[in-house]
């Protein structure tokens, strides 16, 4: 499995798919959906007043070629309820991600993160619910496990801490 992670700026970073994770209850949109939506002009604000996005939990919006912003498919992608976040939903949320990513034949993807600022979870636990959350999708198919790559958005100041996550999930598979 080929992950990642960044704390380039997701409006400037070349992706292939920019994945968004968006909480049902967190109106306006925050972190890095929150800074999209600011550079889509309020877009993704619009469609959930509209009722066009909701961000119940395995919703999927799919904007192709967004303008502003260096990816060739935006996917908006429902989080469930931030005040209900575990790392089961976490996982469950990478699961559907990831296979969504792959139905629509992409094999390389770049998700944010939500970081502490918006869940009662440590980073080191989304982080390491989200590498098996792919992993669980993923050890399906071992031709998928080497040809899916994907990045973690975060920031730099929780850059640490994500990759704790990360490294503790790693310890725990084998090859």
């Amino acid at each position: 499995m080929k992950l990642r992670l960044s704390t380039e700026p997701a409006d400037t970073a070349k992706h292939k798919c920019l994945v968004l994770a968006l909480f049902a209850d967190e109106k306006p949109p925050r972190g890095i959906c929150g800074f999209i939506d600011w550079r889509l002009n309020g877009y993704i604000s619009r469609e959930i007043k509209r009722g066009g996005i909701s961000g119940k939990l395995a919703e999927r919006v799919i904007i192709p070629t967004p303008p502003r912003l260096n990816t060739e498919l935006l996917m908006i992608c429902g989080m469930g309820n931030a005040a209900k976040f575990s790392a089961e939903q976490m996982r469950r949320f990478a699961h559907l991600t990831i296979e969504s990513v792959d139905k629509l034949l992409i094999d390389d993807f770049s998700l944010e993160l939500p970081g502490t600022n918006r869940v009662n979870l440590a980073l080191a636990d989304v982080a390491q619910a989200t590498a098996a959350g792919f992993f669980d999708y993923l050890s399906q198919d071992a031709k998928k496990m080497n040809k899916i790559k994907s990045c973690l958005l975060t920031v730099p100041e929780q850059v640490k801490e994500a990759a704790s996550g990360l490294k503790s999930f790693k310890s725990k598979i084998r090859d």
